[in-house]
């Protein structure tokens, strides 16, 4: 009896300590030095107690290298989702469930027009150049690491990341944001059965007719038709497991009502909670160049500060 308890002791700690093992072989690494290749001079990456990175390089395409390190080794999981979720790919790794999700974007044609957009850029541009330099880290990160637990449990192979991902996952976002695709048809509907009156209490000022007009009025035919893509539109993005973008807004305070006399600029992005994060908390410093604020799976600044802030808000108003 105590030899069998012995030798399932034995066992146990070998599983324990092979488990231990994987889980710490998947660890992002936080110290040390690591080689990547067509750095044109030493970067420097920076965690601070909050686990945010701070990256200091002499040129801007070794920021963007070392920030798509990061991102892939912090965040690979979350950026394969999004750029297959952009490209309807997710079927393939998440079963049949998914199939109705995948049609949709496919319909969308985000990765056609992504994959035309980049056949058409020109590819010496400053900002061509660090998206490169951006893709680059990622795969200098993918081709030197084993791939994430995440792609263990689901089977997902690697795969390098192409620019066409990038852009694409930039039309998820174009799309995420289109509350109007989901709330139009049934504000519309409103407005034809019941009358203009009912949509006060909506408070659509800026369009009190609705965006589809007043005449003709939509036949039931239509209005099936665009109840049931508005309806595969919600389940599509809720089936997916993934952050929401559903509008913003952005408000500024004069110096001259503020008690250090400086403007107040506050971006407020509409986005739901998520694990991991919507956001990827990322400064960059460079001579001449400063940038914070980042998302996983692009290079671009979407909210940055403080020296010079900004947000760009999803336009609703067609006169603009």
């Amino acid at each position: 009896m105590k030899r069998s308890l012995f030798i399932l002791a034995i066992i146990f700690a070998l599983l324990a300590g092979g488990a231990g093992w994987y889980v710490n072989s998947k660890l992002p690494v936080r110290d040390g030095e690591i080689a990547m290749s067509r750095l044109q001079a030493p970067v420097t990456l920076r965690y601070d107690e909050r686990g945010v990175p701070h990256i200091r390089a002499e040129s801007e395409a070794d920021l963007y290298r070392a920030l798509g390190y990061a991102h892939a080794q912090d965040r690979l999981f979350q950026m394969e989702m999004l750029r297959r979720l952009a490209r309807g790919e997710l079927a393939e790794i998440l079963g049949p469930n998914l199939v109705e999700t995948d049609k949709l974007f496919r319909t969308l044609r985000i990765r056609e027009h992504a994959d035309a957009y980049v056949a058409r850029q020109d590819k010496n541009t400053p900002t061509w150049k660090a998206l490169e330099a951006y893709i680059d880290g990622v795969n200098q990160y993918q081709d030197t690491h084993a791939r994430p637990m995440e792609f263990d449990a689901l089977g997902i192979p690697k795969r390098r990341f192409t620019t066409e991902d990038t852009v694409s996952i930039g039309g998820y976002l174009a799309y995420s944001f289109a509350a109007a695709f989901r709330t139009e048809p049934l504000l519309t509907y409103v407005r034809d059965q019941l009358g203009p009156q009912y949509l006060k209490v909506f408070d659509l000022d800026w369009h009190p007719d609705g965006m589809l007009g007043s005449k003709p009025a939509l036949a039931s035919a239509d209005w099936k038709g665009l109840a049931q893509l508005a309806q595969l539109s919600h389940k599509a993005l809720e089936g997916a497991g993934l952050p929401q973008f559903e509008g913003s807004n952005a408000w500024v305070i004069s110096g001259s009502r503020t008690q250090s006399g400086k403007p107040i600029l506050a971006g407020d992005p509409h986005i739901r909670f998520s694990v991991p994060s919507v956001w990827y908390e990322a400064q960059l410093s460079a001579p001449g160049f400063e940038l914070y604020g980042h998302f996983p799976g692009a290079q671009s600044v979407r909210v940055s500060g403080p020296q010079h802030g900004f947000r760009l808000e999803p336009d609703h108003v067609p006169e603009r």
